[in-house]
């Protein structure tokens, strides 16, 4: 969800100008894709898939958000999984959100709610919407302007790891992080339902909630990186995103093994290779794996 500021997520891009740094997994060959993206091509092949798209031109975003969905049909077709693709994906300068900062990077809406300010629509829960940072790049100083510009997506990962904000520096992780998150979405409504889980989402964000998680299981998460301490969502979505990565073939960008064999995911859904019988814990012995299991089927407490 990423719903805090974070530096891998803020970037302004201007087709016109295409200096797109690369490292951390994207190369040269890869950046030349990026420049000759065809925006509408993808935005009109999303649309067959159900996805309604709003990329504003920048093709950084458009790519990536293209790959990062690529793989996770890949994964479904490849390994039987049931991984949930977005509602739709939009590119908005947060100034025009009703999510209280303009320097939020991106983020899944979980909830359907009057997202946009000034306006009556419904946002639908499991939308996508990464920051233009038009707004903040305009007040932002000029040695941290590069923060605000989404084709330094590598550098920018690359620091979102090493002030652990993320636990890859891969520069797909953002996107990644942000699918992950509608797949957890789809399978806590599976098993809570809407209403129990739009009432859960509001305690988990409650101060008094947050000091307990951080408290129960904030020495073992933080293995994953900082912003898994944020809430259990966050954590889901850290890891999952960096087990992902693990899986990649780095100059296809395509998953080469099924990421989720003994992970916390292994049971994606209908896809149940084999019972699993789980130990019961207290809360200071269990394992990082079984407090993330415990997450991603929604028992946060």
């Amino acid at each position: 969800m990423k719903v805090v500021f974070s530096f891998q997520k803020n970037n302004l891009v201007r087709p016109q100008k295409q200096n797109i740094a690369f490292g951390a997994g994207l190369t040269a060959k890869f950046a030349e894709e990026i420049i000759n993206t065809d925006v509408a091509e993808i935005s009109a092949r999303l649309a067959k898939k159900g996805i309604p798209t709003d990329f504003k031109g920048n093709k950084v975003i458009t790519w990536c958000c293209d790959k990062a969905i690529n793989i996770f049909q890949q994964l479904n077709e490849r390994y039987g999984t049931h991984l949930t693709l977005p509602k739709g994906i939009y590119v908005e300068d947060f100034a025009n959100l009703n999510i209280g900062s303009i320097t939020k990077a991106d983020f899944c809406n979980f909830t359907p709610t009057q997202l946009i300010k000034d306006s009556n629509e419904i946002v639908p829960s499991r939308t996508v919407f990464f920051n233009t940072f038009e707004t903040a790049n305009h007040q932002a100083t000029p040695e941290t302007r590069w923060l605000y510009n989404w084709t330094q997506v590598n550098k920018i990962a690359d620091f979102n790891q090493a002030i652990r904000q993320s636990g890859t520096d891969f520069f797909l992780d953002t996107f990644l992080h942000e699918l992950s998150h509608v797949s957890h979405e789809d399978r806590l409504l599976v098993k809570l339902g809407g209403k129990a889980l739009a009432q859960k989402i509001v305690s988990l964000q409650s101060s008094q909630q947050i000091a307990e998680y951080q408290r129960k299981y904030g020495k073992k998460i933080s293995q994953i990186c900082d912003y898994a301490l944020t809430d259990p969502l966050e954590a889901v979505a850290c890891d999952m995103s960096r087990t992902i990565v693990r899986s990649l073939d780095k100059e296809t960008l395509m998953p080469i093994r099924n990421p989720f064999v003994n992970t916390p995911y292994e049971k994606l859904y209908f896809w149940q290779p084999k019972r699993i019988n789980i130990p019961i814990y207290s809360d200071q012995d269990r394992p990082l794996q079984e407090i993330l299991r415990n997450f991603w089927n929604g028992k946060f407490d």
